[in-house]
């Protein structure tokens, strides 16, 4: 999966169109420093993105934002790894 196109929105937000879902825009949001989805526009596909799909969206948007060491080191991350 690659980044077509990302521009910022408002204030802490950044939407971005992704090669392997070209219909769908993303609105990620920043929060402790690196940017998770919020929500998504245009789900008419008849393929939806999966758990594994976000998952390599948020990481490759923190990646090019420079974010993406914030983004490994989340709680969340940190939870299921101690699991």
């Amino acid at each position: 999966m690659k980044i077509l196109h990302w521009s910022y929105t408002r204030k802490y937000q950044v939407k971005s169109v992704f090669d392997s879902f070209p219909d769908i825009v993303a609105v990620f949001r920043q929060i402790n420093g690196y940017y998770f989805i919020y929500t998504m526009k245009g789900m008419d596909s008849i393929e939806l993105p999966s758990r594994k799909h976000y998952v390599q969206m948020e990481y490759l948007i923190n990646k090019e934002l420079g974010t993406l060491s914030a983004y490994k080191n989340r709680k969340a991350l940190q939870k299921i790894e101690s699991s």
